[in-house]
């Protein structure tokens, strides 16, 4: 499935035919949400979404798309590893969630973790649901300050889980 997101990636990017990354964004987001609400669990759509924004952090962060499918998942309780490493990246990008987002994440912590920071929330159930990457989950959680500061000077995913 990888290679399918790829081939479309350099295709939308490359083929002058099409008009580039800007003039079709619109319904790329479209398609690729439509294809993690059928398979959440596949990696390879929130990569290629993320890859849609490459140099314009702020217009992925500020995209009603792209937290719709979070919340979306989120509350679903299935499958909402990549939701939230999705939303850890918006958080480190100045993403301020809705009540929404905040209780469907608070829903997900087995700990009472109403009003403490959002972003080592995500981090801890990351950590728990993704164990293979437990690790990165609590570094992500150690380097959020540090990470928040520097993404607000930058406007690229350098550093993120593309």
């Amino acid at each position: 499935m990888l290679n399918y997101w790829l081939q479309r990636y350099f295709v939308v990017t490359r083929s002058p035919l099409l008009g580039g990354l800007g003039a079709m964004r619109g319904s790329e987001v479209t398609c690729t949400v439509n294809a993690i609400m059928e398979h959440p669990e596949n990696e390879s759509p929130w990569r290629y979404l993320r890859g849609l924004y490459r140099n314009d952090t702020q217009a992925l962060v500020k995209d009603p798309q792209v937290e719709s499918v979070c919340l979306k998942i989120l509350t679903a309780k299935n499958n909402y590893v990549h939701a939230l490493s999705m939303l850890l990246d918006l958080l480190c990008h100045g993403f301020q969630p809705s009540l929404e987002i905040r209780n469907a994440v608070y829903g997900l912590s087995d700990s009472g973790a109403q009003g403490s920071d959002l972003v080592k929330v995500v981090c801890s159930i990351l950590e728990l649901v993704d164990p293979m990457r437990a690790n990165y989950w609590k570094w992500r959680r150690n380097m959020a300050p540090a990470q928040a500061a520097q993404c607000l000077k930058d406007d690229g995913l350098t550093g993120l889980s593309l």
